[in-house]
């Protein structure tokens, strides 16, 4: 790595101050995202962004696809802890806004390169909105140590039924390319794939 790019694991160049010219692969995302654990590492056991994806996909029954890739730009750019970004909003919001910019941006791209009509704006839709809230949900109850700070998280809304039992990441790697295949198919055909 140098300067502003690093290299994916299929050896894309990935620059940060030119994220368009990047050829976004799949494989890149979702191997990237079995590998990178959720709350920073501090669950009971490794809990990939991976598996929480294909989890959220499987709850929005309108759009499954935009709940699997909600979190793709993870795989460039990382994440930003929910307090921290509220912090981070209230104390510079400038450096907030530039993070949700680029965030955006490269979804914006990624939509494109692999023709995803809108899914932009589709990630943000209610239903995926309340999907990965309520897996925050559930993955508090089942794989963070109890904490009166969740308590207030809730917003009305309760986990899912059913224990998580995180997947080795392997596992979730191959299931969220799975999963990507299927609704490929599923909401294009064969034009995508």
């Amino acid at each position: 790595m140098s300067g502003s790019t690093i290299v994916t694991y299929l050896g894309n160049a990935f620059d940060y101050k030119q994220p368009v010219e990047m050829k976004y692969d799949i494989r890149d995302i979702a191997h990237s995202l079995a590998l990178t654990n959720r709350y920073r590492g501090h669950t009971r056991v490794p809990y990939s962004v991976a598996e929480h994806c294909v989890r959220v996909s499987r709850e929005c029954h309108n759009d499954p696809l935009a709940g699997l890739l909600h979190d793709a730009a993870e795989a460039y750019i990382g994440d930003i802890a929910s307090p921290q970004k509220k912090e981070l909003g209230w104390l510079t919001g400038d450096v907030f806004h530039s993070f949700k910019t680029k965030e955006r941006g490269i979804i914006q791209i990624i939509e494109k390169q692999l023709r995803i009509p809108e899914l932009t704006s589709r990630m943000e839709s209610a239903e995926v909105t309340e999907a990965d809230k309520r897996m925050f949900l559930t993955e508090v109850r089942d794989l963070m140590p109890e904490h009166s700070v969740f308590q207030d998280e809730a917003g009305g809304m309760s986990p899912y039924i059913g224990t998580i039992d995180p997947w080795p990441w392997e596992l979730a790697e191959h299931l969220f390319l799975g999963r990507f295949d299927e609704l490929i198919a599923k909401e294009y055909g064969n034009a995508n794939t």
